[in-house]
């Protein structure tokens, strides 16, 4: 794996995902990719289903990047998601933008395969054209960012992702971006601090309750934070939200999935 230089504008990560965008176009057909997709299973359900508040909080496993005492990037995706899936993890979440790592859609296509949960595709999709790669690469469902991309292109691309039998979390970030997300009536809302304009690095509780407060009870609510310990998994539990999710590290502490739940209050 290569590992580029990373660049803290995202209007330069954006460009050059255009362009990559362009070169793969020009290399491979849309109706190519069509093809490919088509023969992959049904996409599994996650979260496409009527909430229900007895259900126990969804959790998915966080694929990241990670860097060792020495300062490498340590990186294997399909050994992760098979510890997670160990850990009797509901999903596993990987993010897939090329910009700064290479071979992201293959990495998602491997994943999907090694393991039997649903594979969700983290990236800043711009195009129906990444929907179908990522559905041919064997995902699930994926997020859309309401920062990134303009009200009319968040509608087409909601539109082109439940196309394709996928679900649609659609990412936001404050208020004006999740009045708008709701008038769209996507399957979930996945609420962050973590806006790419406008970079945040801890938890914002209060921020998150705000949020899912406004959010009306047909529709599932996701918390896509960086949750660091079993007390922030608990306090985000607290808020009634139908998924979050966690890396490793909150696994290990709580030994499995399933042992975390029981630390939560009940619903």
């Amino acid at each position: 794996m290569t590992t580029r230089k990373l660049t803290s504008s995202i209007e330069t990560i954006i460009a050059a995902k255009r362009h990559m965008l362009a070169e793969r176009k020009a290399k491979t057909p849309i109706e190519a990719i069509r093809a490919l997709a088509s023969m992959q299973n049904r996409p599994s359900p996650i979260l496409s289903t009527v909430a229900d508040t007895s259900e126990p909080v969804i959790l998915i496993g966080q694929i990241k990047h990670t860097r060792s005492s020495n300062g490498q990037v340590v990186y294997d995706p399909v050994s992760m998601a098979l510890r997670y899936s160990q850990k009797h993890v509901d999903a596993i979440s990987l993010f897939t933008d090329e910009v700064i790592y290479d071979n992201g859609l293959n990495d998602l296509m491997l994943v999907s395969r090694a393991v039997d949960v649903p594979v969700i595709c983290q990236d800043y999709v711009l195009d129906e054209y990444e929907i179908i790669e990522a559905r041919a690469a064997g995902a699930s469902a994926l997020v859309l960012s309401a920062a990134v991309l303009d009200q009319q292109t968040l509608r087409r691309l909601i539109s082109d992702t439940q196309r394709n039998r996928m679900t649609a979390i659609v990412q936001v970030h404050n208020e004006v971006e999740l009045r708008y997300a709701l008038t769209l009536s996507p399957h979930v809302i996945g609420l962050s601090s973590d806006n790419p304009m406008t970079p945040e690095i801890e938890l914002d509780l209060d921020a998150t309750r705000r949020l899912r407060d406004l959010i009306p009870s047909h529709i599932r609510v996701m918390v896509m934070e960086n949750l660091r310990t079993i007390e922030d998994a608990a306090l985000v539990a607290s808020l009634r939200v139908d998924a979050m999710m966690i890396d490793e590290q909150i696994l290990e502490a709580a030994q499995s999935a399933p042992k975390l739940r029981e630390k939560f209050p009940r619903r």
